[in-house]
This record gives structure tokens, sequence and C-alpha cells, in this order.
């Protein structure tokens, strides 16, 4: 199966703009973003074109960068005489509803803790260096952090879900259980880089607050208030899987996520009217029909929307896509 979750701009270090992304990855946030609600609609790869323009994407780029991500079935194609419109795969679109919530809570309210570990124990040799690495990439995704060469913990308690998410790479000696016996002390700073993080999360505040203002001002231009919320949301969705999300007791007391997710939810808030506004704009031109069901939602929107729909409570595994 091909995943939503993490497939575009998902890092929150960089870029502080789009410039430097893959138009593969621009022309899925946007599609992911404006047409998340109803994705099985055919969007006219006219208007796609024309829509990631001020992303920094050329005409001939988005229209390669649709090509490329039809050939690897995370888009479907639809023609009609000369006409060509792309919409989201199911497969993909199946895990829009829960890669989306996950972006949208995080960090919304702290997380309770039962104070046990859930530990994931395994051996793999030398010669499965490959899937040792690819192991440890994603205990790190998951949240997991070493406390022993082979031994690596985390606080969260889905062991269903960290179990399937682990799936074959894990192997089959492998072992993950919950404790809450723990001898010796702990220093999460030797687990995880919350050094790093913490910087991670400042930059991320400083590059923010002028937008709050100039929005408040009235100063963004609706295609500008697109690139915003883009830039916005596709650095804050790399932060759970860099942030592991640990208990009150092992984060210091000024830790700054809190303060990140608060600006991070007033600038995209600011931009989601103004961005649907250019969007609804250049989509009437193509598709007037279409442009009446295309938007995006407020963050509490988003999550409102998502928590009456059945199938954002189903467990299902979200992994990164590539799109290079």
């Amino acid at each position: 199966m091909t995943y939503y979750y993490h497939s575009v701009v998902d890092s929150p270090h960089l870029p502080r703009d789009l410039e430097h992304e893959s138009a593969p990855s621009l022309v899925l946030l946007l599609i992911g973003e404006f047409w998340r609600y109803s994705p099985k609609l055919p969007i006219p790869s006219a208007a796609l074109v024309e829509l990631v323009a001020p992303l920094g994407v050329s005409p001939e780029a988005a229209r390669a960068a649709l090509s490329r991500l039809a050939r690897r079935g995370t888009l479907e194609v639809s023609r009609s005489g000369r006409n060509t419109a792309y919409a989201l795969s199911p497969d993909v679109a199946a895990t829009v509803p829960v890669s989306e919530r996950l972006t949208m809570s995080f960090g919304r309210e702290e997380r309770t803790w039962d104070g046990e570990w859930t530990v994931v124990v395994f051996s793999l040799s030398e010669q499965e260096r490959d899937r040792r690495q690819r192991l440890r990439e994603w205990l790190r995704w998951l949240g997991f952090g070493p406390a022993r060469d082979g031994v690596w913990i985390s606080p969260h308690a889905d062991v269903a879900l960290i179990e399937k998410s682990l799936g074959e790479h894990l192997p089959s000696d492998g072992l993950i259980f919950r404790s809450s016996h723990m001898v010796g002390d702990l220093d999460p700073h030797e687990l995880w880089p919350l050094a790093e993080i913490r910087q991670v999360y400042l930059d991320f505040i400083a590059d923010l607050r002028p937008f709050v203002y100039r929005l408040r001002a009235g100063e963004v231009a609706p295609a500008e208030a697109l690139k915003i919320a883009l830039v916005a949301l596709g650095r804050w969705r790399g932060f759970p899987t860099i942030d592991p999300d640990l208990p009150a007791p092992y984060l210091p007391s000024d830790w700054p996520r809190r303060e990140a997710r608060r600006l991070f939810v007033a600038v995209y808030d600011a931009c989601v009217p103004l961005a649907n506004r250019y969007v609804r704009g250049v989509l009437e031109r193509y598709d007037a029909a279409l442009a009446e069901t295309t938007g995006a939602l407020t963050v509490e929107g988003a999550l409102a929307h998502y928590a009456a729909r059945e199938d954002a409570r189903d467990a299902t595994v979200i992994a990164p896509l590539a799109t290079g």
C-alpha cells in the first residue's frame, strides 16, 4: 500500500520556503490539503499546473510531476477528450484521514502516561545491516530511543500498532513488551536529541511569528496565503517524526512545543480562507462544480471532520512515501 502521511515537505528543519522542494512533493501537498475531503474527484491538470505556479513550480515541472505521481500509483489519471484530470489513488486516499488527524492533533494536549515503557528488543547481524538500519529508522519514526544496542524504549502504549508498523522489519525472535520496572537512571538527552529538537521548534517559532502580524494587518494576498499555509503545514507535519512526545517528567519545563503549535494554528487558520479563495477562483475557470467542493479546513475544523468519520478511528499504519 502507498501512504500519504509524511509524503510531502515532511521536515520541520528545511526548507523555510518551498523553492527547494521537489515538484511531485508540492503537487501532492496541494492535492492532499485542498481535496482531502473529496479525494475521489478528479482535478483538471491545467488547474493544478496553474495552482502550483505561486509555489515556484514551472508548468513543465508540474506536468512532469503529475505524470510521475501517476506512474507510481500515487495519483489516478482520467481523460475526457483532450482534457486530463488527476485524483488521489484509492490506497493513498484511504490513509489521509488518520494521517491528517495525527498532524493536526499533534501537540494539542499533553499525552497522559501510565508510567510504563514499551520496550523493543532485537538482534540483527552485520550481514543484515540494511534491515537493521531500516528497523532503526522505523523505531525513530515511532518515537523510540536506543537505551542499549538492540534495546529501544518509548513511553507510547499502543503495542499492537507498533507491532503492525514494524512488520517484517522486526526479526522473528524480536520482543515487544511493556514494563514499569526500570533499574537505573534514564537520561532522555542520551536517547533523544532533545537539544536539537528544541532548536528546531525555536526556529519554527521565529519563522512563523512575522506571518501572524502580517496576516492580522491584512498584508497577505490570497496567492501568498496558499504558499504560507503549505510552508507552515509542511514544516509542522515533520515534528511528529522527530519529537518523541515524552511524558512531562522527562521534558524541560519550558519545552517549546506548545508555543510552536499555537503559532502554527494561528498562521494556518488565518491563511485558510484566503488560500481557499485563491484555489477556488482558479478552479472555477476549469470546473465550477468542483470548485464548490474544494477547500481546506481550519485545524479544529479538520479534527472535527475526522472525528465524525468512522474510518478516521481505524488503526491504520502510516508510513513515509518517497515522492522524490
